[in-house]
Parts: C-alpha cells; sequence; structure tokens
C-alpha cells in the first residue's frame, strides 16, 4: 500500500499546469548600466525656516550648528519670524542673509556670514558693504598702505 501511495503522489505532481509566462514590462536584474550615475555621498545644506524655529535667533543658532560655524548674534532683542522669511530656500549661505537683510532692514538687523561665523548686529554697527569684510594678513600692508598717484 506503501508503494501505490507514493506512486499516486508522484503521478499527481506530474498532472499540475506549467508555470504561467509573465509579460509586461519587467527589467532583468543584476545588470549593469552603460553609463555611471553620480551619487552624491553629502547633500549640501538648505537654509530655510523651520515652523519650530518661532524667533530669528533660534533659527540662525540652527544654521550655524547644522552648518558648522559659529553665531555671533550682538542684539539686545530677538525678532519673531513672519511670512516673508518662509520664502527663504537656499543653499547658498550669502544669499540666505541678504534675504533676511532685505526681510528685518524695517527692524534694523543686519546678519552676515562667513566660512566661520554667522554675525548678527544692528545695521549701524554693519560696515556699509553686505559681504564680509575680510582682515589682511599680519604683516601685509592694509587700504591705508595703497600708493599714491605721487611718484
Amino acid at each position: 500500500m506503501g508503494t501505490s501511495l507514493v506512486a499516486t503522489l508522484v503521478l499527481a505532481g506530474c498532472g499540475t499546469p506549467p508555470a504561467k509566462d509573465f509579460g509586461g514590462r519587467w527589467k532583468p536584474v543584476n545588470r549593469f548600466q552603460d553609463a555611471p550615475t553620480e551619487i552624491p555621498l553629502a547633500k549640501n545644506y538648505t537654509f530655510y525656516a523651520a515652523p519650530m524655529d518661532g524667533t530669528l535667533k533660534t533659527m540662525l543658532t540652527r544654521w550655524a550648528k547644522d552648518s558648522g560655524v559659529q553665531l555671533s548674534y550682538e542684539l539686545p532683542s530677538d525678532y519673531t519670524l513672519f511670512k516673508p522669511v518662509t520664502q527663504i530656500s537656499t543653499t547658498d549661505i550669502q544669499s540666505a542673509t541678504a534675504e533676511l537683510n532685505s526681510i528685518y532692514a524695517a527692524q534694523g538687523v543686519h546678519v552676515s556670514a562667513d566660512d566661520r561665523r554667522i554675525l548678527v548686529q544692528s545695521a549701524s554697527q554693519a560696515p556699509m558693504d553686505a559681504a564680509p569684510v575680510s582682515q589682511p594678513a599680519a604683516g601685509a600692508p592694509g587700504p591705508s598702505a595703497a600708493p599714491s598717484g605721487d611718484k
């Protein structure tokens, strides 16, 4: 009886339908591309206002921490964020600070940045040009040492 049971099971296995031929859009796996694709390992930081920031100082503190620079906040007051700040979304810190200067001009706030820090001060204390001023190297001639027209 055991052999007839095994024979029945073997014959039943042969009676199943064949596998279906699946058509449609599919790609074979484990194939290399024809050309390389660049995959950035580090994304550029995007300067933007997050709803949880709430104030200018909090937002700039986050920007400084996330981008690895220091924040030098030299104002006696903080300012709430308002709708125009939500339009800032850039990977360029200079562009972001220029937008902040435009937005907070009525409050007399001036924001500047360089590769080491974000500086916030009153517009009356800020240099006349919006670009950060680099200090000359020790021993290098300063602006007053420029040659005159006399020879």
